[in-house]
């Protein structure tokens, strides 16, 4: 199976989700505007209520170790 003394669940230290320098992916500005169309309409036709979770912890990102569940409904 794999390569000698590799870890197969190992995450790659140096992958981009879009590539980077001349192998840009060409799909990348695709996927953002899609991505951007998606939250706006998000926040503009829906509201949401947590209905569990929601403990945060303030990391270079944020975490919810016990994670965050939601309820959707249309305005």
């Amino acid at each position: 199976m794999g390569g000698k003394g590799k870890d197969l669940h190992a995450g790659s230290k140096t992958f981009m989700a879009f590539g980077g320098g001349v192998r840009l992916c060409v799909g990348a500005d695709v996927a953002k505007l899609l991505m951007a169309n998606f939250l706006h309409y998000l926040v503009t036709k829906y509201r949401w209520t947590v209905t569990k979770g929601g403990d945060i912890i303030r990391k270079p990102g944020l975490v919810f170790p016990n994670g965050l569940h939601i309820k959707i409904s249309e305005k």
